[in-house]
């Protein structure tokens, strides 16, 4: 077993999951508008979806999304519609807010919609197929459990760069005492849905 390999794949991938993608951008949104833990619950399913898409891979259906890409479309479409749908609910919930001056209400059901955001986008499963056979590390075990371990080990190390990144914007956020406007971070939530939502349907 080469132990060098696997700490390439562990810094390789907290600077993939570090980059300001779109799941990233949701993460920070929600941690700015709700705190620390709203964006960790987000988190979480985010990193949920890895592990779906980590067996996917492991199960060898990765193959059957490349033979048949309209499955990959169905997948899309549906994550794209379900975000739409949450964004255009932030943005009305927003918009009552600015008329009540009532304190704000965030998205309901965070962990789910992490979940399917991560699970919307089976181009993860097809990048893992392309990303893991590099990173091999063992001349005795089979790739089925090579590829479970690095999945493994890619939700571990992403589920702490979304809770060091949660909590590193929430201390900001108080630190600085910004006087943060909830109106305008509901409406930055549902951007950021409508941002993955357009990803999706124009990939």
């Amino acid at each position: 077993m080469e132990n060098n390999t696997l700490v390439l794949f562990i810094l390789a991938s907290v600077s993939l999951t570090f980059f300001p993608g779109p799941d990233m951008m949701y993460v920070i949104a929600t941690s700015i508008a709700q705190g620390w833990k709203k964006g960790f619950e987000v988190s979480m399913g985010l990193c949920s979806g890895l592990i779906i898409h980590t067996l996917v891979v492991v199960l060898g259906l990765g193959s059957l999304l490349q033979r048949i890409p309209q499955s990959i479309r169905f997948i899309e479409l549906f994550g794209a519609c379900y975000f739409l749908f949450l964004g255009f609910q932030l943005w009305k919930n927003a918009l009552a807010l600015k008329e009540s001056r009532q304190e704000t209400k965030g998205a309901k059901g965070l962990f789910i919609t992490g979940f399917i955001m991560n699970l919307s986008n089976p181009k993860v499963s097809l990048f893992f197929i392309s990303f893991f056979p590099g990173f091999l590390f063992s001349d005795h075990m089979s790739y089925k459990q090579q590829f479970l371990i690095l999945g493994m080990l890619f939700f571990v190390q992403a589920v702490f760069v979304f809770t060091i990144s949660s909590l590193v914007v929430d201390r900001l956020r108080k630190k600085i005492r910004v006087a943060i406007n909830q109106v305008l971070w509901n409406k930055v939530q549902a951007l950021v849905l409508l941002f993955i939502a357009l990803i999706l349907i124009y990939p």
